[in-house]
């Protein structure tokens, strides 16, 4: 898959992305590669099973910076959706959050995967 169906089907606006990126396509793209072996997914995984509030907090703050920089709205909007509860006290919605981030980071490796060298 060609980088331009990627952003399509990822939903990102390449042309802001690629301007993140100094227009070069070649960086963009080993940064990309780079999240599905990227360990804070599981480390926010991690969190929840273990009920670590501060630890969810980050994980999720910092996922969703690396979606942000990648332009992987989805991603950004689902993990931004983590933080807020937890900094407001409302860690009992967080089973139903977490969801969205799964599918959303999942649905990103898969199209990463697909992604043409």
């Amino acid at each position: 898959m060609k980088l331009e169906q990627a952003a399509d089907s990822l939903k990102m606006d390449l042309k802001t992305t690629l301007s993140r990126f100094g227009g070069q396509e070649q960086l963009l793209m080993r940064f990309l590669t780079r999240l599905p072996g990227d360990p804070t997914f599981r480390q926010l995984e991690d969190a929840m099973a273990a009920k670590d509030w501060k630890m969810v907090e980050m994980s999720a703050h910092t996922l969703k910076g690396v979606a942000a920089n990648l332009g992987l709205e989805e991603l950004r909007f689902a993990c931004d959706a983590v933080v807020v509860a937890v900094r407001q006290g409302r860690t009992e919605q967080l089973p139903q959050l977490m969801p969205a981030v799964r599918e959303a980071f999942e649905s990103a490796c898969r199209i990463i995967g697909q992604l043409e060298g």
